[in-house]
């Protein structure tokens, strides 16, 4: 691996603490490369100003990494089915704050209640990244599990996941970096790194620097 990165986990809606997180990474290593772990909406006051700064950094530095989250999922899956079934699941996740931020309730027209733009963002996220020995992806991943191979359903069951595939992800010589399972400090293990540390429910935001093993905290 040529070059640093650093992956950031769940923001939920926190610009405030995105904006502060980036500012010191970018003080550490403009050159690095970002991986998002998905997650950015709902919950958070100020999902939508998260939603822009990320499409600015995007044109600022087109090889930043935006991947899915199971909250992202599930936006989705409304925007294709228009359901009132999944737009309740959609307010059990924290929604409501979400539409607070874009000044809109939704009718049953999808993601019609946000600026183009965003929509083309979330459609467009990935589902996960390989690069070198590491595995980034939303949640913690099933060890060979291939997220591009699975349907939208199972997908959503990939991102939603909360158990560690400890002694795969340790013997298969990659490390997964995942968000997803809040704690209260990042987790270390062979194979595995989590960097969810509760930004969605007030805590802080963390990205890991890779290979260096260092966390920054906003």
């Amino acid at each position: 691996m040529k070059t640093s990165i650093f992956a950031i986990g769940d923001i939920h809606g926190q610009a405030n603490r995105l904006e502060a997180l980036l500012g010191r990474l970018a003080g550490l290593d403009p050159t690095a490369r970002l991986v998002f772990l998905g997650d950015y909406i709902d919950r958070g006051a100020r999902s939508r100003q998260v939603v822009d700064r990320l499409l600015t950094l995007g044109r600022q530095r087109p090889d930043t990494v935006f991947l899915m989250g199971n909250h992202e999922a599930a936006l989705l899956r409304y925007d294709a089915s228009h359901s009132p079934e999944d737009l309740r699941l959609l307010r059990a996740y924290g929604f409501q704050a979400t539409l607070d931020s874009y000044a809109s309730e939704p009718g049953q027209t999808g993601l019609d209640f946000m600026p183009e733009s965003h929509r083309q963002f979330f459609r467009t996220l990935r589902r996960w990244f390989r690069c070198g020995p590491y595995v980034f992806f939303h949640a913690p991943l099933p060890c060979g599990a291939d997220p591009d191979a699975a349907t939208a359903h199972d997908l959503e069951s990939l991102l939603s996941n909360r158990t560690l595939d400890a002694k795969a992800w340790q013997s298969s010589g990659q490390t997964l970096v995942f968000g997803h399972v809040p704690l209260e400090t990042p987790l270390v293990a062979a194979g595995l790194i989590g960097v969810d540390t509760g930004a969605g429910w007030g805590a802080v935001l963390t990205a890991v620097e890779l290979p260096t093993l260092r966390f920054h905290h906003a």
